[in-house]
């Protein structure tokens, strides 16, 4: 038995199969953009492993979608491509919303901090 027809056994299996291929995608993409110096590494690994799990959880809800549509190849094709579509994108945007959380606590604290050293300065 090979990868795939092991990984075809559940949705969850499915969901690894979608994450691997989804985050060798992005691993291809953000070795190109560390060699041109557009992202640290830190960055790259970080959203190798965000597109990972983005895509594997996208994956995982077409294939469910596409088992409760039933035995029609056309139905089951756009239920996939709706579902993964939709969980993906409401995945992007909630890791952007905590991406964004994490970066406005970050400048809070340097103006925190900003503000602390100032006031031991006076």
């Amino acid at each position: 038995m090979n990868l795939v027809h092991f990984l075809s056994q559940s949705t969850g299996s499915i969901g690894i199969l979608g994450g691997l291929v989804g985050g060798t995608a992005a691993a291809a993409k953000n070795i190109k953009d560390y060699r041109n110096g557009d992202v640290t590494e830190t960055q790259a690994a970080i959203e190798v492993g965000k597109e990972t799990l983005g895509a594997g959880v996208a994956t995982a809800a077409g294939a469910a979608a596409a088992g409760l549509v039933g035995t029609s190849v056309v139905a089951s094709v756009l239920a996939v491509i709706t579902v993964s579509t939709g969980a993906k994108f409401l995945w992007d945007m909630g890791v952007d919303k905590i991406e964004e959380s994490l970066v406005e606590k970050d400048d809070l604290d340097a103006e925190l901090a900003e503000t602390a050293e100032t006031a031991e300065q006076a």
